[in-house]
């Protein structure tokens, strides 16, 4: 299982693509739901976030302002706290949303 920290918690400045967001869900969501960001490529929004986990898995949440672009890439962790209400989900409360560095690949597909 991958390693997952609380991301008030988590001494980093930015946040990058594959890295997750784990939460707890509410409708239309299961109980808890992974978020994914990705390289969004559009005009003013660089990054994105897409449901990663559950029935709604592929589906985009949301693309995210290019104000919250961290100085040396990625996304802003403080920024993304700030703004976790606002932009990302809120129903759950951004105290209890957990970083999970990338999804464990396990082992390799055999012939």
């Amino acid at each position: 299982m991958a390693k997952k920290i609380k991301l008030v918690d988590f001494k980093v400045d930015a946040i990058y693509r594959g890295n997750i967001l784990r939460v707890r869900g509410k409708y239309p969501y299961e109980e808890s739901v992974d978020f994914m960001f990705f390289e969004a490529q559009l005009t003013g929004s660089t990054y994105g976030l897409m449901v990663a986990s559950g029935y709604k898995a592929g589906f985009i949440l949301v693309y995210l302002p290019n104000e919250c672009l961290a100085e040396d890439g990625g996304v802003d962790k403080a920024w993304l706290v700030k703004n976790w209400s606002n932009w990302i989900y809120p129903d759950c409360d951004v105290s209890d949303v957990y970083w999970i560095e990338m999804y464990d690949g396990g082992s390799s597909v055999k012939d």
